[in-house]
């Protein structure tokens, strides 16, 4: 698999994200080291050249929250696509048009260690899917976090 596609014109870049759900129903969010206090989003990221989706979230896992996943990973029947504008594209030099998310589930013990990865996670905790809902900082987040939540209830 390769860590971009193209459709409709636009070259994306594939990535990641993982609903973690606890047997007491919390949720854990992530907060990279570039978000402020108070701002919080699910672990995962790239696709990298050769890697399935699957493949991918497996290493996120690992690499962010130092957990070694045994059980199959559950893909949910929902994306979250991004599309840059022209501005961002140029400040930030990038090659392509914007990032396709692949949403999971992937479910942990409450008492799980976690090892966060340093360099790229600034700090993580469990939350209510009400205060996960707060915690987004953007409101696209917010909607696919529910369509998420709506997705593992059926």
């Amino acid at each position: 698999m390769s860590a971009f596609f193209h459709e409709g014109g636009l070259k994306l870049r594939q990535k990641v994200r993982a609903v973690v759900v606890n047997d007491h129903g919390e949720f854990l969010l992530v907060r990279p080291h570039g978000y402020r206090d108070g701002e919080w989003t699910l672990a995962g990221g790239g696709v990298e050249e050769g890697e399935t989706v699957h493949q991918a979230m497996r290493r996120e896992i690992a690499e962010e929250l130092g957990v070694e996943l045994e059980e199959d990973l559950e893909r949910l029947p929902v994306g979250n696509r991004f599309i840059y504008s022209a501005e961002h594209k140029a400040k930030k030099s990038l090659d392509h048009d914007g990032q396709e998310a692949a949403m999971f589930v992937v479910r942990l013990p409450h008492n799980a260690q976690l090892a966060l990865q340093a360099e790229e996670i600034a700090d993580a905790r469990w939350f209510t899917a009400d205060e996960a809902l707060a915690a987004f900082p953007v409101a696209k987040q917010r909607q696919v976090f529910e369509a998420c939540l709506e997705a593992i209830a059926a």
